[in-house]
């Protein structure tokens, strides 16, 4: 049985170099044993990063939000009542009338619960390759990178890092995503093992994205509420002047107007619009 040193130091671990995403949270600014109660509601979660429980950027804040704001704590669909469980015995672990406490019923899910883990079937995303087109959408909707692929060709889901989220789905605009069930019997050291996998595949995924957010150079725009965040927090830690702003702003326009012209070139031949791309791009490159 871990001693109360122990947890604290692996609570130190877990909350230690957060993207930059979770710095709202001012987790570091929270007394030792409220941050390893957090920690150790965040090790229960099953790490899919969903947002079912209306905590769209992840399962980190929901258990925040758990010991700070005193959310339900049955709120994780995926987890289902086993995770329910497992946190109420964690909150309820200081309070002498824990025995008395009702335990709370985790909502449901529209997947049918498996007999054998107690929690909702699993699913995974796949893509129908005929359908796809390449619009790129899916790919950054995905917390965890598990969709490879590039503008206007077929992508593909590495199923066994699919966390079966759904998140992909809506971005889609031809709805060619489909979802399905996966059958399998984890041991509570493997389940530990995945969590702890996908809890670093999503932060590397909000340091890769808040990299490419600070990139002057890059003209991705923001496609995503966690994406939108991200940018927000990144913006309040730079020192970005005056002329940077207006060069960007500038830059922006720019590529929109060389887009539009790429397209129009590309459907029919002119002198005058060739003529006004080179110019365009001149003036982009000296930005």
């Amino acid at each position: 049985m871990p001693s109360n040193i122990d947890n604290l130091i692996e609570s130190h671990a877990r909350l230690t170099d957060l993207p930059l995403l979770f710095n709202t949270l001012t987790i570091e600014t929270l007394p030792a044993a409220v941050q390893a109660k957090i920690a150790h509601i965040d090790a229960c979660l099953p790490q899919t990063q969903c947002g079912l429980c209306e905590h769209p950027d992840g399962c980190l804040p929901y258990a925040t939000a758990i010991v700070i704001d005193h959310e339900p704590y049955n709120k994780c669909v995926p987890g289902g009542q086993p995770v329910t469980d497992a946190i109420a015995q964690i909150i309820n672990a200081d309070d002498n009338n824990a025995n008395n406490k009702k335990i709370l019923t985790t909502e449901l899910s529209k997947w049918p619960i498996d007999l054998i883990s107690k929690r909702p079937t699993e699913v995974r995303a796949i893509i129908r390759e005929d359908d796809c087109i390449g619009c790129t959408k899916c790919i950054p909707a995905c917390p965890v990178d598990a969709i490879i692929g590039t503008g206007k060709h077929m992508h593909t889901i590495f199923t066994d890092l699919c966390t079966g989220c759904e998140l992909c789905i809506a971005p889609c605009p031809v709805d060619c995503i489909d979802l399905v069930t996966v059958e399998r019997e984890l041991t509570d050291a493997e389940r530990i093992q995945e969590q702890d996998d996908l809890r670093l595949r999503y932060h590397t995924h909000l340091d890769r994205v808040t990299e490419q957010l600070a990139d002057s150079s890059n003209a991705r725009p923001v496609v995503s509420m966690v994406e939108a965040k991200l940018n927000n927090a990144a913006s309040q830690t730079l020192d970005i002047s005056a002329q940077q702003a207006k060069d960007t702003i500038a830059a922006a326009k720019l590529r929109s107007k060389i887009k539009k012209l790429e397209k129009q070139l590309s459907v029919r031949d002119n002198a005058s619009k060739q003529t006004e791309l080179i110019t365009l791009q001149a003036e982009l490159s000296l930005l």
